[in-house]
């Protein structure tokens, strides 16, 4: 063979390799341009247990239960939420921010979002799991935060990945924060509605924005869902029964899995 022959050979065969490439980075560039960054089909979740180590969270004692702490109970929760994603979506990437008892601090665990980078072509979101309780013992049901449609946060900063710079730089910051509010309100109704969906008779205290440390440091959609009051002595009952915790995990994983598809 001769070396021209051979130098044609090689040209086409990296022509082979990067042209495919290009087009698929464009494709992704073109996508993310047209539906947002943060509207892509999620293919990462984070799942965030409240509480943890020495912080136990809210706490009861109840005479059908003993004493009951939000921190085990949000563990377990998380845990059912990956469990049920493993079966029903095994390539959705599910990240806890922890996985025992362990004390992990509000900053780890935006930290721990941030440095979790999607698959091309897909978007993350994170959902904090925590448990209510209140001063009053009617106070009952479910409710959903997301952050504060004012509260102006930096998308992209020193600690981001390389692949975040890649994903956000084309948009201003003001692009950026609009399209976060709004995802996350979209990220906070689903929620909602696939637990209205699954515990039709219990009250929903409804989508509510607030000033939370993990919302608003997650960079990513993000929802915090209080599942139900310690306080509560039915409430309690539910939270301590892993019947009921299975099925609200289910109600939690069907919200996750409609943003697989898009939010």
């Amino acid at each position: 063979m001769s070396g021209t022959r051979r130098f044609q050979l090689v040209v086409l065969s990296l022509l082979l390799i990067v042209v495919p490439l290009w087009r698929s980075v464009a494709a992704e560039q073109t996508r993310s341009s047209t539906v947002g960054p943060f509207a892509l089909p999620v293919g990462t979740v984070i799942l965030d247990a409240g509480h943890g180590g020495h912080d136990p969270g809210a706490s009861a004692t109840w005479s059908f239960s003993g004493r009951v702490d939000e921190k085990d109970i949000t563990l377990d929760m998380v845990k059912r939420v990956k469990g049920i994603l493993a079966i029903e979506a095994p390539d959705l990437s599910v990240v806890l921010t922890r996985g025992d008892d362990t004390y992990v601090s509000l900053e780890d665990r935006c930290a721990i979002a941030v440095s979790t980078e999607p698959a091309a072509g897909t978007s993350a979101m994170f959902i904090s799991i925590h448990v209510n309780s209140a001063l009053t013992s009617s106070a009952s049901g479910f409710e959903f935060l997301i952050k504060s449609q004012s509260k102006k946060v930096n998308v992209l900063g020193p600690d981001s990945p390389a692949s975040a710079a890649a994903r956000f730089s084309r948009y201003t910051n003001s692009e950026l924060a609009r399209q976060l509010n709004q995802q996350n309100l979209l990220l906070g109704q689903a929620m909602e509605q696939s637990l209205v969906r699954a515990f039709p008779k219990e009250r929903n205290r409804g989508v509510k924005e607030a000033d939370i440390y993990v919302l608003n440091y997650s960079r990513m959609p993000a929802v915090l869902v209080e599942i139900g009051f310690l306080s509560n002595e039915n409430d309690a009952r539910n939270l301590t029964s892993p019947s009921w915790r299975q099925e609200m995990a289910r109600a939690i994983a069907s919200a996750i899995l409609g943003g697989k598809a898009s939010l």
